[in-house]
């Protein structure tokens, strides 16, 4: 499998809430990619995802950790980079965030994970 076709498994993983697969996925393309704003990409990419595994495992500190390290990583990016709505996502990450800190501080009653992200392309809504 060539590495588009891992990236849009990667996404797909994500957006199902196969979030260790997901990381397992983003982490080979991570691995083999040479070009260091890709690389810094698909690290970014890979604490969203890691910090979405934590959250639904009820480990709000390590949520809120990752979370951190991908808005560091990604926070200069354009609003789209290849083909997906970074802006978007980085905006639902950084609403996940708080909710993440907030539930560090015992308030998980609003800590609804249905709806968490989607990682969205241009074409879609």
């Amino acid at each position: 499998m060539h590495k588009g076709e891992r990236f849009t498994k990667g996404i797909d993983e994500f957006n199902s809430g196969l979030f260790f697969e997901c990381h397992d996925t983003l982490e080979e393309i991570w691995n083999e990619e040479r070009n260091p704003e890709l690389k810094k990409f698909y690290h970014g990419l890979i604490h969203i995802t890691v910090g979405f595994y934590h959250l639904t495992n009820h480990n709000f500190r390590g949520a809120s950790s990752q979370f951190k390290k991908a808005i560091d990583k990604l926070g200069t990016y354009p609003r789209v980079y290849m083909d997906i709505k970074l802006e978007e996502l980085l905006n639902e990450v950084k609403f996940w965030l708080e909710k993440a800190e907030r539930a560090m501080n015992g308030e998980v009653e609003n800590l609804n994970l249905e709806n968490l992200p989607k990682i969205k392309s241009i074409d879609e809504k």
